[in-house]
């Protein structure tokens, strides 16, 4: 699966989250995070710190696979300022 956005991916986690039967306090109990941490990543993910995204990640089951774009994938711009 492809995520361009930290909404796209936050809404992967969620997913599998729910797919795992898992509370966002599970989640966080997994790998020493509050509640409202794994909640605030889901409703905010662009103000997460990527050490907290790592940790959710890993609680959840996902890996993340990072590859160069091909050619023409490359030549679509980014539509979002930083």
């Amino acid at each position: 699966m492809y995520c361009r956005s930290p909404k796209e991916l936050a809404l992967l986690v969620v997913s599998q989250r729910k797919k795992l039967g898992l509370s966002q306090a599970e989640v966080g109990n997994r790998v020493g995070l509050k509640q409202k941490t794994i909640s605030a990543f889901e409703n905010k993910p662009e103000s997460t710190k990527i050490s907290t995204l790592f940790q959710i990640l890993s609680a959840v089951s996902i890996d993340i696979n990072i590859s160069e774009r091909d050619e023409t994938s490359a030549q679509t711009k980014w539509q979002q300022e930083w």
